[in-house]
């Protein structure tokens, strides 16, 4: 048996701070030709992906040092959206959040949430940041009063495809990363069957503390799946509901476009999520960058990282706590070696 290793950069044309080519990565371990597959992404929210990556690493070494198998492939995929991971940003090189662009292939790239217009302004104004202001917190607590903060956390966060400057911007088309990773996966997938996926976040959620999120329907779906899950990882699945949780609906994240082209595969998907900060917390600091990005005076991208709200956000999203860190990296490790139990567990039919 053999643990066979490769290794390919899908380079995105782009630069980072010192100049480097950014690309995605894709490491394999295994074997492809196993029929099984499990599947480890990090950094499609670009910042977010510090913690992500160093679960990855740590998972690697682990593997470096374990006996070999052809019995399943591990994928690692590292920084979905480089550009946010190096430049301190959510969003790509276009302002488009990847976790909104990858939808199914009878969607459009179109339209706003319901109630979306009635927080737009607040979310998205059209100044420079100030590290000061007084007012955020009772217009946030009036907008929470009179719409309901469930209802709120849907508008804000599901995703809208109208306003290119704005947050949660899902784009106009697939972006260059995306596809170039589907493209990937078109090519590599060929004798996959049966996948798991875990996509590492941060944000949602009491700190330290890792929320598997699923899709709504599996509940209905699924329910054997369902429950399997919430068995084999006890105090951590939640449903992306906003009416249920640290969650809610999502249009266009990653999960959904890959298992929407890919039908030939059985699929299991969360996205773990490790909280760091209150949500308003989280989501002041996400509007204070890109009020920055879009209309602080900077004159070019280094001076535009060179910012308190480029630093805020990375510290937001990967707090400079060593005790969180250790936590992030240990549940990854227990979450990755459950799903690969559970993938190897399941009959080849």
């Amino acid at each position: 048996m053999c643990n066979c290793l490769s290794h390919q950069r899908l380079k995105l044309g782009i630069k980072g701070p010192e100049a480097e080519e950014l690309a995605i990565d894709i490491a394999v371990i295994g074997s492809l030709d196993s029929g099984k597959a499990i599947m480890s992404s990090s950094g499609v929210h670009g910042v977010e992906g510090y913690p992500g990556s160093a679960i990855q690493l740590s998972i690697m070494d682990k593997l470096a040092k374990s006996p070999t198998f052809d019995d399943h492939a591990v994928i690692f995929i590292h920084a979905v959206n480089p550009y946010g991971m190096a430049w301190w940003r959510r969003f790509n090189e276009n302002n488009v959040d990847l976790n909104r662009n990858f939808l199914r292939t009878d969607e459009h790239y179109s339209g706003v949430p319901e109630g979306y217009e009635e927080v737009k302004d607040f979310i998205n104004p059209k100044t420079a940041p100030k590290k000061r202001e007084p007012s955020f917190n009772i217009r946030a607590l009036m907008l929470i009063l009179r719409h309901g903060f469930d209802n709120l956390k849907q508008a804000v966060a599901e995703g809208q495809y109208q306003y290119p400057t704005a947050i949660q911007y899902g784009g106009s088309k697939l972006e260059k990363g995306p596809t170039m990773l589907t493209e990937w996966l078109m090519t590599n997938l060929a004798s996959t069957n049966k996948l798991f996926a875990i996509d590492h976040h941060t944000g949602l959620g009491p700190s330290g503390h890792d929320t598997l999120l699923l899709p709504l329907e599996l509940k209905f779906d699924d329910r054997e799946k369902f429950e399997k899950l919430q068995d084999l990882f006890p105090g951590h699945i939640e449903l992306l509901d906003a009416k249920s949780g640290v969650g809610y609906e999502i249009k266009g994240d990653i999960h959904q476009g890959l298992v929407n082209r890919f039908p030939n595969i059985s699929w299991t998907y969360f996205t773990q999520e490790f909280g760091t900060f209150k949500p308003i917390k989280v989501i002041r600091a996400s509007r204070d960058e890109n009020r920055w990005t879009q209309w602080g005076s900077h004159i070019d991208e280094a001076g535009a990282k060179n910012h308190w709200s480029r630093n805020k956000l990375l510290r937001i999203f990967n707090p400079n706590d060593a005790n969180w860190q250790e936590k992030v990296i240990l549940r990854g490790n227990i979450v990755f070696d459950s799903a690969t139990q559970y993938l190897l567990s399941e009959s080849d039919n």
